[in-house]
């Protein structure tokens, strides 16, 4: 885009002539004219009623087009007896403050180490043991009774038969296998490495001078 805010430059004066102008609402309407004044020249704009309007050429921004647009917007009334209204945008300021960080050259420098200890970790273990008990019984029994494995308490009970020759043959309970489990309890210390972090701090002046007053 291209702005016309030159005076005594004639050449765009000349390129404005009967250029087509836009204002801020895309209303459009045609240069008829140029005048020069001291300060910056003008453009004498005909609006779609016919109406003519001055207006500095440094307000007028050329577009890709060839058109020029005006920052603000032409009211043209309908009877000829109004007349036409400009209206201009208004700006206005405002302040916004920001903070930002900056580096002063003081700080921390921190070192993290790791140290190392044995700890001595001693824990109850449980272990299981059979214990296996045999007690001698002979005594006969029938087919019919022969014992099965039982419980007794803890004590899994497992009975032995064994057939002998006798007159007549007779099964005889020869023994039963007692067998009890009993549960101890031991130490076993075990030695286990364990790891802290300790940091150490240390302050630091990279080079920066106090100014005295």
């Amino acid at each position: 885009m291209e702005h016309f805010p030159e005076s005594g430059d004639t050449s765009p004066a000349n390129r404005l002539m009967n250029a087509t102008v836009v204002d801020a609402k895309g209303s459009k309407a045609s240069i008829v004219g140029v005048q020069q004044t001291e300060s910056n020249p003008h453009a004498w704009v005909r609006l779609p009623d016919e109406t003519q309007v001055l207006v500095p050429v440094s307000l007028l921004t050329q577009q890709d087009d060839g058109s020029f647009r005006l920052p603000f917007t032409f009211h043209v009334s309908g009877e000829s007896r109004q007349p036409t209204q400009m209206s201009f945008p208004v700006m206005e300021e405002e302040l916004h403050v920001a903070k930002r960080v900056i580096d002063t050259g003081r700080g921390v420098r921190i070192h993290k180490t790791v140290a190392e200890q044995e700890s001595v970790v001693d824990q109850p273990l449980m272990r299981d043991e059979l214990v296996v008990e045999r007690v001698p019984v002979g005594r006969v029994v029938a087919e019919a009774d022969v014992p099965q494995t039982r419980y007794e308490g803890d004590t899994l009970i497992v009975p032995v038969l064994e057939e002998v020759l006798v007159v007549q043959k007779q099964l005889v309970l020869k023994e039963e296998v007692r067998i009890t489990r009993q549960r101890q309890q031991t130490q076993s210390p075990q030695t286990v490495l364990l790891r802290s972090e300790q940091v150490t701090v240390e302050r630091f002046d990279e080079g920066r001078e106090r100014s005295q007053h």
